[in-house]
């Protein structure tokens, strides 16, 4: 009888290795994903205000759309938390200047700005224990400066003068990141041999009246958004791939004005080398030398000819688009031409978007959008045609959606449809 007992408990044995096995399978099975299909190269996720940053959605403009048998698109950048597609720019500055050792933690940022990037600046830096001074002309919105101060940071407004003057905006706040560093390191020095109070403010007098941001000495970095190729890289890194998989690879036009040329080189350089056959236009505003660079290879504007220089060459209604100087961002630009806008279009685009598609936009959105039917005219129907929506109406009350001011200059808006298109030259 035994062989038959050594039979049961081998029979026994192997049905408990069977029951492990099934219970360990049921657990897996439970615990596993009810789909793998989807795709797992996601990036490592942000925390914080910076996770809200980018993946804007694109929308289809209806308005503009039905009147040209376009898809006319518009990425609306409105929505980041700092309400522009510059905060884009200002996560990529920063991140990267943190990651070199050129901005400290703690540290204060320093840009010049006509309003967005500022804003953008300011919105961001606390989120990565910096803090923000810009430099912003006199003749910009003042509800930007005022956004500026209200998120913290600190403001000087100065008057308009060209580049190449050592009190350019842009100068000037070059100059307050080296003085904020020339503090630092004395800082520093003075207080490894003296071993002083580290709260003691080391600020000088210079800078006392308009920034207190400078007086721990930690240090500053300059953002130089026009020529620091940071701004480039947010939007071929981030932007282009974002329009490139909202349209799935249908897209024949790309049309975007400049400021510092990062928004129009990053996008218009990866939508090209996803598919050659993509368009990528400029569109560029009154006083800027731009289309003329891209259609004749000479920086020539009509407005810098002798006996018609304006005191500020970017006199315009649109603010933060118009330059008469190559940045080494646009360099980066792969265009296949530029067309015209007028003040009196960006205006009148602006008034017809409220109207006919709820869409309140800033200046340098309309003028983005009176590229983008001019495209679709060119082209012809049956074409997709994407645009930068740059930021809302909400920063440009006072100059852009100003009655009073409109009419000074004669740019009072009047227009039922489309008919002021073809009211700029080139």
């Amino acid at each position: 009888m035994a062989p038959p007992a050594r039979t049961a408990g081998t029979a026994v044995t192997v049905l408990s290795v069977i029951g492990i096995l099934h219970y360990m399978f049921l657990c897996k099975s439970k615990s596993r994903p009810k789909s793998t299909s989807r795709k797992t190269t996601l990036k490592k996720p942000r925390s914080g205000l910076v996770a809200a940053i980018g993946n804007t959605p694109l929308i289809r403009i209806n308005s503009l759309s039905d009147a040209t048998g376009c898809d006319i698109l518009g990425k609306a950048e409105f929505l980041n938390p700092g309400g522009s597609v510059k905060d884009r720019v200002a996560v990529k500055i920063i991140e990267e200047a943190l990651d070199c050792g050129a901005l400290a933690p703690g540290g204060v940022v320093t840009e010049g700005s006509a309003g967005s990037t500022a804003i953008s600046l300011a919105t961001v830096a606390p989120a990565y224990g910096c803090r923000c001074h810009v430099v912003i002309p006199d003749d910009a919105a003042i509800e930007k400066s005022q956004i500026v101060e209200a998120l913290g940071a600190t403001v000087e407004r100065v008057r308009p003068v060209s580049i190449t003057h050592k009190d350019h905006f842009v100068n000037i706040a070059r100059r307050r990141a080296l003085e904020a560093n020339e503090l630092a390191s004395k800082h520093q020095e003075t207080s490894e041999t003296n071993n002083i109070n580290q709260n003691n403010s080391c600020a000088p007098a210079a800078l006392t009246h308009s920034s207190k941001c400078l007086a721990d000495c930690r240090g500053g970095f300059f953002a130089d958004q026009f020529e620091n190729l940071a701004n480039f890289r947010a939007h071929y890194e981030g932007t282009g791939p974002e329009i490139w998989e909202q349209v799935g690879g249908k897209l024949d036009a790309f049309v975007a004005a400049a400021g510092t040329g990062g928004t129009v080189a990053g996008v218009s350089r990866f939508l090209k080398e996803k598919k050659s056959s993509i368009k990528c236009f400029l569109i560029d505003p009154p006083g800027s030398g731009l289309f003329n660079k891209v259609t004749r290879g000479v920086m020539y504007t009509r407005e810098e000819a002798e006996g018609r220089r304006l005191k500020n060459p970017f006199d315009t209604i649109t603010e933060g688009i118009g330059i008469n100087r190559l940045t080494e961002n646009f360099k980066m630009a792969a265009l296949d031409g530029a067309l015209r806008g007028s003040d009196k279009e960006a205006v009148e685009m602006s008034r017809y978007l409220l109207k006919k598609d709820g869409l309140f936009l800033g200046s340098s959105s309309a003028m983005n959008c009176v590229g983008a039917v001019k495209v679709a005219q060119q082209m012809g129907p049956g074409h997709t045609i994407v645009t930068i929506l740059c930021d809302s109406g909400m920063r440009h009350l006072s100059k852009f959606y100003d009655a009073q001011y409109l009419s000074q200059y004669g740019l009072t808006p009047s227009a039922f449809g489309l008919e002021f298109l073809g009211d700029s030259d080139g």
